[in-house]
């Protein structure tokens, strides 16, 4: 079975978009719970897709890098 997460990117150089997400009160919600402290979120397709297209409209997205966010998909092992 396959998954979808939302995850946060060490080492990415993105203070001005973690600060634009923080001055946000738009943020999606897997992005809100990724802002608390969280490191990787369960999401479906559709809400990562959102979440990165509404990440992207911030300052600083493009001029991280890498980008402080990313889609993974995996695999479980039940």
């Amino acid at each position: 079975m396959s998954y979808t997460a939302l995850r946060t990117v060490s080492g990415s150089d993105a203070g001005t978009w973690w600060s634009a997400v923080r001055d946000s009160d738009r943020a999606p919600p897997p992005v809100a719970a990724l802002l608390s402290g969280r490191t990787r979120i369960e999401v479906s397709r559709e809400e990562a897709s959102a979440a990165i297209a509404w990440a992207a409209t911030l300052p600083g997205w493009s001029d991280a890098d890498p980008r402080p966010l990313l889609v993974h998909q995996g695999e479980r092992r039940d």
